[in-house]
């Protein structure tokens, strides 16, 4: 007879098993629910520790979640996470854009969290509300994997592109996710579980204003530039005239001094994404610099400075430019 409990190997928490037979197909899966082909098993690995089977996750089992077991297809054991009396210290530290009106045909979101996260709890978490409490359904994109960086602190939020595209069906069908002038609310749910299993200490929202489209290249030629006087420590002052996407602006803006080596300070991004500064390390040399804009750089709506989003073909100004980075002459006075 198979049993299972809750045990130390292959170098952390796993599920030990015993009375296994040679050779026997073991899977493991969250919930509580005889697993179907639809519900895919949890990654990991199975290592032998004398006559006994160890389960050990790819991610960390998290705390209060139950697990079963199958052999060879069948439930053989669910084990339930024991939960230790913790207080929940996770909160999110940031939603962007910050810019207070948005295009009505927005495409991403980030929230930023104060610690690494859980997977799959943010279709049930993160939602469009209107000011009324409501929620505005069949606005995000969903997807199998949820869009995280390295860290797993900043997640990525996609309004659903095929309402964003207006030749497509969905938009043809049900419009933008958005409607001009009629404000929202991004909401971040408190059952949103940290990498511990923890939820949230509290929810977050933010709000915006719905403006019109928008379709234009970004284009860094009609960016105005606030030129730091030479020999001062003052920063480079760059502003855009609308907003651009937070994270591709955090990589996409560099500059380059005499000799074309890259002047290293601290980047910031200004209020509402509307503007960035390079504070340098080392004083400005009085002679040409050069702004560096990356092609991939993109505002709000998804446009690039090689491309537009949703570009309409009969319009000569919407074809595509090259995918090379633009660069910008200043000179320190």
């Amino acid at each position: 007879m198979t049993e299972a409990i809750w045990s130390r190997g292959g170098g952390g928490d796993c599920i030990r098993l015993t009375g296994l037979p040679a050779g026997a197909d073991v899977r493991v899966f969250p919930g509580t629910a005889v697993p179907t082909v639809s519900l895919p098993p949890m990654a990991g690995r199975l290592e032998r520790d004398g006559a006994d089977l160890c389960f050990v996750p790819r991610f960390a089992f998290l705390d209060g979640m139950s697990y079963t077991v199958t052999v060879e297809g069948t439930s053989a054991a669910v084990l339930v996470r024991p939960r230790p009396e913790r207080p929940a210290t996770t909160e999110v530290t940031g939603i962007r854009p910050t810019a207070g009106e948005v295009p009505v045909n927005l495409l991403r979101f980030y929230v930023w969290f104060s610690a690494p996260m859980s997977e799959g709890y943010a279709a049930g978490q993160v939602r469009l509300a209107r000011d009324d409490g409501s929620i505005i359904a069949g606005t995000l994109l969903p997807t199998e994997h949820e869009l995280w960086d390295g860290s797993r602190r900043r997640l990525t939020v996609l309004l659903d592109p095929a309402r964003i595209k207006r030749g497509l069906p969905s938009h043809q069908e049900a419009g933008y996710p958005l409607r001009s002038g009629k404000p929202f609310r991004l909401v971040v749910g408190e059952g949103f579980r940290d990498a511990q299993g923890l939820p949230l200490r509290h929810s977050a929202e933010r709000r915006y204003e719905v403006g019109d489209e928008e379709r234009r290249h970004v284009d860094p030629v009609s960016w105005e530039l606030a030129v730091p006087p030479a020999g001062t420590c003052e920063p480079l002052q760059v502003i855009f005239g609308r907003p651009l996407d937070h994270g591709l602006l955090a990589r996409c803006l560099h500059v380059r001094g005499p000799g074309g080596e890259l002047v290293d300070g601290t980047a910031r991004i200004g209020p509402g994404e509307q503007s960035w500064q390079l504070v340098p390390s080392r004083a400005w040399a009085s002679t040409v610099h050069q702004l560096v804009v990356e092609p991939v750089l993109e505002d709000l709506a998804g446009n690039s400075v090689s491309r537009v989003f949703d570009r309409d073909l009969t319009r000569s100004e919407d074809q595509s430019r090259p995918a090379r980075p633009v660069t910008i002459a200043f000179h320190p006075g």
